[in-house]
C-alpha cells in the first residue's frame, strides 16, 4: 500500500482560517498576506512576549512578523540613545508598546 504524501496544513496568521490553495498569496477570509516563514507569523501572538522581546529594540516587531519594521525600530532607537539616554529610553518604551499593542488597539477600535 502506497502512502499518500500530504502537505502540512496552513492557516492564516491573522484570522486562523485554513489556506486551501497551495499558491495563495492572501487569506480568502480576511485578506492578510500569507507568509512562507511560519516562525515569523504566528496565529494568536502573545503581546506580553512581544513586549519582553522588545528589550532588544525591534525584536518584538520581528516576532510579530514585521521584520522590516523591526529593523527600522532598531536603528531608530539606537539613534535616539545616541542623542541622549532619556530620549532613548522614551523611544525604546514607545517601540516596545508598539510591538505589543499596535494591532490590538486598532482591532478594538474597529470592533466598536
Amino acid at each position: 500500500m502506497a502512502e499518500a504524501d500530504f502537505e502540512k496544513p496552513r492557516f492564516c496568521s491573522r484570522c486562523g482560517a485554513p489556506i486551501v490553495v497551495a499558491e495563495a498569496s492572501f487569506c480568502k477570509s480576511c485578506g492578510a498576506p500569507v507568509t512562507r516563514f511560519p516562525l515569523l507569523h504566528r496565529n494568536g501572538f502573545n503581546p506580553v512576549l512581544a513586549l519582553v522581546l522588545s528589550i532588544v529594540p525591534g525584536v518584538g516587531h520581528i516576532y510579530r512578523g514585521r521584520p522590516f519594521k523591526g529593523i527600522l525600530w532598531f536603528f531608530g532607537v539606537s539613534m535616539a540613545y545616541g542623542m541622549g539616554a532619556p530620549f532613548g529610553i522614551l523611544i525604546h518604551l514607545i517601540c516596545a508598546a508598539n510591538a505589543a499593542f499596535s494591532d490590538t488597539v486598532r482591532e478594538d477600535m474597529l470592533a466598536r
